[in-house]
């Protein structure tokens, strides 16, 4: 077990994540001459930017996530990327915008606690069972909340702001860029060193619950969450996210977004692929519904039909008419699987109407109030085999002299002038017009028909 877990791609990924962190602070620390400190306000900006928008990016995706499992790990995972985005957009960039990006205690102290915060919530996400909730989640409500959150927390650093300490007593200077500068208040570096043990712990606990499940973006959080943790020590070396340096803590942060990005969107492809798939798979089912229902019954009835004896003409009518259907059967199966996924109603029913009229040499007017209305396959499908059924019925039954199918948004009409039957006769009884009738319950419709000896028959479906 050991063996497999180590060869794991999940396992392997959070490890050389692990590794280039690790040999990325290691360099800063054993090589003093390397510098890698530069002085770049807009280059500080332009990552802070970055950071929220594709945290915010993550954190919507993995929503639609969690909206699917209403598991509370995906919840909390949310919502630490919700605070970590909010940390680097309204502590970060807002206040250089607005050209208040000096060090001060709304640019130091309240965004420490809020990464904290989001830095416990990731190892919490990541250390919860995989367990469904069954509380209501409102996004503009919780938006609201935090917004309204943030608000007291700024209000009330800037209040304590002649209170609060220094968080960083000497700010990263040209000369000291390139060796560590580990200054700040002791609390300042204590919460760094939480969120390490955080970051750390997340990334253990994210990477054997993804390769116990095979749940690949919890593997790409792993992954996300070592670079994370790399950050915070790097920041502990170098206190550049509280100026305008940027220093490998803030590379190593850009790599945990940017892992956790590519990670949703592998998880969107991955979705749209099974999506796709089980779509196929239950169209492939429906066909074959479709053929056991219709042509293989067919089939079987002529089977029956043909013995050793002689036939008489009625078993020989009969086994043709079998035959015919079994035929337009799998027809209609061959045509289905030619037409588009998205074809419009009413060309599908025209088509398919159009094509038994002239079997049967038949006069039909199609008349369509609906060209471009669409409804999904297996409904679709179902209408056009209404259809079908009706008009071949009334070619074959009714001698009529013309057919019109009108379609409309939610209704179908097949209509002829011909010979019609008893009321209370046919309907329910013949397999056409029972099978017809399963196929409008299916979709959630209802199929009436309307009938009178030498008046025609009027076939109409409500859905």
């Amino acid at each position: 077990m050991p063996t497999r877990a180590a060869g794991s791609p999940i396992v392997r990924r959070t490890a050389l994540a692990t590794l280039a962190g690790g040999i990325l602070t290691v360099v800063v620390v054993a090589v003093p001459s390397l510098r890698l400190a530069y002085r770049s306000p807009a280059g500080h900006l332009v990552l802070e930017t970055a950071v929220s928008l594709i945290g915010a990016l993550l954190a919507l995706l993995l929503y639609g996530r969690f909206r699917r499992s209403r598991a509370l790990d995906e919840l909390l995972l949310v919502r630490a990327l919700v605070l970590l985005a909010v940390a680097a957009l309204v502590f970060g960039a807002v206040p250089v915008v607005a050209g208040s990006g000096d060090q001060s205690a709304l640019t130091t102290w309240a965004p420490l606690l809020v990464r904290l915060v989001g830095a416990v919530m990731l190892l919490v996400a990541a250390l919860v069972p995989h367990h469904r909730v069954r509380v209501l989640v409102r996004p503009l409500r919780e938006a609201l909340v935090l917004g309204a959150l943030l608000g007291v927390l700024a209000v009330a650093v800037q209040l304590a702001a002649a209170w609060l300490p220094v968080a960083v007593t000497a700010l990263p200077q040209p000369e000291q860029s390139a060796r560590p500068v580990i200054e700040g208040h002791p609390v300042v570096l204590a919460v760094q060193a939480v969120s390490f043990v955080c970051y750390a712990g997340a990334a253990v606990a994210f990477t054997v619950r993804a390769h116990r499940s095979g749940d690949d973006l919890l593997g790409w959080v792993g992954a996300a969450c070592a670079l994370g943790g790399w950050a915070r020590v790097n920041y502990l070396l170098f206190p550049s996210i509280y100026s305008e340096w940027l220093y490998t803590g803030d590379l190593l942060r850009l790599g945990f977004y940017l892992l956790l990005l590519v990670g949703a969107v592998r998880e969107v492809r991955d979705y749209w692929s099974a999506q796709a798939e089980a779509a196929a798979s239950a169209e492939r089912r429906r066909l074959a519904r479709d053929l056991h229902d219709g042509a293989v019954q067919e089939l079987g009835y002529i089977r029956m039909l043909a013995r050793p004896e002689p036939l008489d003409r009625a078993t020989a009518v009969q086994i043709r008419a079998a035959a015919e259907r079994a035929l337009d059967e799998a027809r209609r199966a061959i045509a289905a699987l030619a037409a588009p996924v998205d074809e419009p109603v009413a060309e599908a029913v025209g088509r398919a109407v159009r094509e038994v009229a002239d079997r049967y040499d038949v006069p039909l007017t199609f008349q369509a109030r609906w060209e471009d209305g669409r409804l999904p396959a297996e409904q679709r499908e179902a209408l056009v085999r209404i259809a079908r059924e009706a008009v071949s019925n009334a070619a074959r039954h009714a001698d009529p002299s013309g057919i019109t199918v009108s379609l409309e948004a939610g209704q179908l009409i097949v209509a002829d002038d011909g010979s019609g039957f008893e009321h209370g006769g046919r309907p329910g009884s013949g397999y056409g017009l029972t099978s017809m009738r399963d196929r409008a319950e299916a979709i959630a419709g209802r199929l009436s028909v309307d009938s009178q000896p030498g008046a025609g028959t009027r076939v109409t479906v409500v859905w």
